[in-house]
């Protein structure tokens, strides 16, 4: 079965497979060091049986935003470690991917100094 989401904003995910999501996420920011671990963070949130449409629209666009944040010539730590706090907060409430994506946050912020 493959699923399609709808995005808005400065995200392209427009009505996509999350495979094809992932890969132009990877291929967007392929020398963002850690990307392998957002690219696995967006998988999860994208794959969730248990998030609302909205609510992984919200999440994949913070986690293009932290991407975005890190991936500039001064990265922006600051507000990228802000973002990831506020998805752990909002990924709690997901059943089937709370735990794994938390091990994922803790390991960017981590690497972050958070």
């Amino acid at each position: 079965m493959v699923e399609n989401f709808n995005f808005h904003g400065q995200t392209t995910f427009i009505n996509r497979p999350v495979d094809t999501v992932i890969q132009d996420f990877q291929n967007t920011h392929s020398a963002l060091a850690g990307q392998e671990h957002l690219a696995e963070l967006l998988r999860l949130v994208l794959s969730s049986a248990d998030l609302p449409d909205e609510d992984k629209e919200e999440a994949a666009n913070v986690i293009q935003g932290v991407a975005v944040d890190l991936d500039r010539a001064e990265p922006d730590q600051a507000a990228a470690k802000t973002k990831l706090e506020m998805l752990r907060t909002g990924l709690a409430q997901a059943a089937d991917i709370a735990g794994p994506a938390s091990t994922i946050l803790a390991s960017i912020l981590g690497a972050l100094g958070a």
